[in-house]
């Protein structure tokens, strides 16, 4: 009884033993594990405290500008075919008047800051044209500072008729009084005088979408 007894209490000893190698095992390559990880994270970030990389990283995110997409070049000279008189860099200005409003008034937020604008994409179809402006905006939510991007777009009513908006797009001939609905022509169908180009007013603010 008493071998019995002894017996078990070595099979005891020598199972704790093994429990207690295994358990330092482990614990010896998780801190090797995490040393060798916060080496590494000290290696590439200059820092091994993971709270103060988020920190740095989002501080990061907040102070970096969104890109937007620069088709500028690409719409630009379409454009310009399309309205020679258009004055292109007051029209973006105007749009970027739009959107800060866009911000301060619809959305509440303050110490609004533009980056960039530029042109993002040009669409005719309807009797209308749109270009869409995109930009790159900075502003603050409460005392969070927040990057994002938003596409502002302008529209020009081509064929007010067509459109459907007739009363509120369509204009006159300043000779003879007869309603002009192509706000695109440069001369009259009623009595064929000169009507001067009607540009930057016609353009109006469409929509405005975060992208």
């Amino acid at each position: 009884m008493g071998f019995v007894l002894g017996l078990g209490m070595a099979i005891g000893g020598i199972a704790l033993i093994i429990l207690i190698c295994t358990v330092f095992y482990f614990y010896r390559k998780a801190k090797n594990t995490i040393s060798r990880a916060k080496s590494t994270m000290n290696d590439l970030f200059g820092t091994d405290n993971l709270t103060e990389l988020i920190e740095t990283r989002n501080e990061e995110i907040a102070n970096t500008p969104k890109s937007v997409a620069g088709m500028t070049a690409v719409y630009a000279p379409a454009i310009q075919e399309d309205f020679p008189e258009l004055n292109l860099a007051e029209l973006k200005g105007i749009a970027e008047g739009h959107l800060k409003k866009f911000l301060s008034e619809k959305k509440n937020y303050a110490s609004i800051r533009i980056h960039r604008t530029e042109i993002k994409d040009y669409v005719k179809k309807s009797g209308t044209c749109v270009i869409v402006f995109q930009s790159g905006v900075q502003y603050l939510t409460g005392t969070k500072k927040v990057q994002s991007r938003y596409n502002t777009h302008m529209m020009y009513v081509q064929d007010a008729n067509e459109y459907g908006h007739a009363s509120g797009f369509a204009t006159d001939c300043p000779h003879c009084g007869a309603a002009i609905s192509d706000l695109g022509r440069k001369f009259c169908d009623y009595c064929g005088s000169e009507v001067i180009p009607i540009n930057i007013h016609v353009w109006e603010l469409h929509d405005i979408k975060e992208a």
